[in-house]
């Protein structure tokens, strides 16, 4: 079988050489730049059973990029990707979306259980949710099931697609809008955002004359055969093992809180950083502690997230899955799950706006002092499980440590070896 990665790289050159997706270059890996929506998409064409919401304005090329991809990975035409979409709006009904019951077995002389003819959206193993916030609340636990379970029901038939290529796209807040609920957020594996063309990308639009639809038949398609071997090839790039390291203590360093039920910050409902919880708690006000920063902690499943889009992303881009790439992904997986702390984020240079950019500094302190301050502590700790240090030894040295993965998380777990 020829390289797919090549074809991949043939693909989203023929993307900008078409003026089928023009975006800047809005994401740094190592001193590599390329356009994040796309290189996002691409990653999760490349992975299943994860989801990517490309968030932005009206007009921001969001849907008619995937669907362009599903085009090449499916090798489908443009039309025929556009039947497997679904958009919200109040309205949609979950027949329009799943299936329905299928009205012939009714006049059958004997019928059988019920079936259910199931849409092109159901069936597909990639399904587009164009504009998920234009669903009420209600209709959202719909999606929120089908992340959650990776199957189908309706009048009590279940369908099971699969492994599957999950996206949808947002708009910002507006009338017709409504709240997507934390539940669903937190099963979105990375959220992108998409901007509207700059005055380069401007010049290159106006320059395509032809019809989207009659551009999309020159894209290179893929068979099936490779489009099946995606995931396999991107499972054989090994996370160095500092990356694995960052991934752990990044998490705790979101979740970890001293005043939560178990340290653990995903445990508090009214009680919050933003409401006053962390008054006078010594982490308060370092900047070095990211526990008093963020609202909510981080689940296993941004584990997860962000070891699938390293390895990815590091297949796309031909290099080693390192934290170069972690330091590029993270803030992508984390800042739709978090709320920042909002005397924080109103300060320059973020002015209440830039909630990317402030967990993206938020991550890059979590990762410089595991990286760094942390190097002591973690082979104290090391060598204490390994049996090569006594616990409580360890323990002493630990709490020495003013950090929170230490003292939460390290002198913790040794306390039990010890009693």
């Amino acid at each position: 079988m020829p390289d797919p990665r090549k074809k991949i790289q043939q693909l989203m050159d023929c993307l900008e050489e078409l003026r089928l997706h023009v975006g800047r270059r809005d994401l740094s890996v190592g001193g590599q730049r390329v356009n994040a929506p796309l290189y996002f998409s691409v990653a999760n064409a490349c992975l299943r059973n994860r989801a990517v919401l490309l968030y932005g304005g009206m007009g921001a090329n969001k849907t008619t990029l995937v669907n362009l991809l599903g085009c090449s990975f499916l090798s489908l035409g443009l039309e025929e990707v556009e039947d497997l979409v679904i958009s919200g709006h109040p309205e949609q009904t979950e027949e329009k979306i799943v299936g329905f019951l299928d009205p012939r077995q009714w006049a059958e002389p004997s019928p059988g259980p019920a079936r259910v003819l199931w849409t092109g959206w159901a069936r597909s193993k990639w399904k587009l949710i164009n504009e998920i916030n234009r669903f009420p609340g209600g209709k959202q636990n719909l999606f929120l099931e089908i992340l959650q379970k990776r199957r189908i029901s309706y009048a009590g038939q279940v369908l099971t697609p699969g492994d599957t290529c999950y996206f949808a796209t947002m708009n910002p807040e507006f009338s017709s809008t409504y709240p997507v609920d934390q539940a669903l957020l937190d099963r979105i594996s990375a959220c992108v955002p998409a901007t509207q063309p700059d005055f380069l990308a401007g010049l290159l639009l106006a320059e395509r004359e032809r019809d989207v639809r009659e551009l999309a038949e020159e894209l290179p398609r893929f068979t099936a055969g490779e489009f099946e071997a995606l995931p396999g090839l991107v499972a054989k790039k090994a996370l160095k093992s500092q990356v694995e390291l960052a991934i752990l203590c990044l998490l705790r360093d979101f979740t970890l809180c001293e005043r939560a039920p178990a340290y653990d910050k995903s445990q508090l409902s009214k009680a919050k950083p933003s409401l006053g919880l962390c008054s006078g708690c010594h982490y308060w006000n370092n900047p070095e502690a990211v526990c008093w920063q963020v609202d909510e902690g981080l689940s296993d499943r941004v584990r997860q997230d962000l070891r699938a889009f390293c390895r990815a992303l590091a297949f796309l881009l031909d290099r080693d899955a390192d934290l170069q790439v972690l330091r590029a992904v993270a803030p992508y997986v984390i800042w739709h799950r978090v709320t920042p702390l909002p005397s924080a984020l109103d300060k320059p240079p973020y002015f209440g706006a830039g909630r990317l950019a402030y967990v993206a500094d938020l991550v890059d302190r979590s990762i410089n002092r595991t990286m760094n301050e942390r190097a002591e502590m973690n082979r104290i700790y090391s060598r204490a499980m390994d049996g090569q240090m006594d616990a409580g030894r360890a323990i002493e040295e630990l709490s020495l440590f003013d950090d929170p993965i230490a003292r939460m998380d390290f002198i913790a777990s040794l306390e039990q070896r010890v009693k």
